[in-house]
């Protein structure tokens, strides 16, 4: 009776420690930690200003799916996703060689819908917040050069500048 109980309670532990799709058995293959990125793509036709998407590398999310599609690359898929009012993400596969195509996929939610299905994935990237970019909503603006001050002395005016500058660091421009 003894040796049965301890086998059992030994195969409900191996049962337990298996039912995440990424067991911890596996964790020493998750891939090295790639920081998020800012993405800015350009497309005349769709969006002349680009689009835009935050990115995060070597993940995917297993949420529901739209659509799948093979595609040269990653613009062609957050192009399929902007013209999908559906779509608030994509996955993207990258080929395995460069005579193949990409993977894509559209997803109908994002990770912050449920944390719980983004997963470690090497060679793809999980993009959301895809949408056309606009200097109206960068904020953007220009350096303007002002002449000289009434009181005789040069003068400039800093006006702040979208992420299109360099850690976005105001810049001031003195006359000549």
């Amino acid at each position: 009776m003894l040796i049965q109980s301890i086998l059992i309670a030994t195969l409900a532990s191996q049962v337990l420690s298996t039912t995440e799709w990424f067991g911890d058995l596996r964790a020493h293959l998750n891939p090295p930690r790639a920081p998020a990125f800012y993405d800015v793509t350009y497309d005349d036709n769709d969006c002349p200003e680009g689009l835009q998407s935050n990115a995060i590398p070597d993940y995917v999310y297993f949420g529901e799916m739209i659509a799948t599609m093979a595609v040269k690359e990653h613009t062609e898929c957050l192009e399929q996703c902007v013209s999908n009012p559906k779509c608030h993400a994509v996955n993207f596969f990258e080929p395995m060689n460069k005579k193949e195509k990409g993977f894509c996929e559209l997803l109908s939610e994002t990770q912050l819908d449920n944390p719980r299905l983004m997963r470690p994935f090497k060679k793809a990237v999980y993009y959301e917040h895809i949408h056309c970019r606009s200097d109206e909503v960068e904020n953007a603006s220009v350096i303007k050069k002002t002449s000289k001050s009434t009181e005789g002395e040069k003068g400039a005016q800093i006006i702040p500048m979208n992420s299109r500058v360099p850690d976005g660091k105001p810049i001031w421009i003195q006359p000549n």
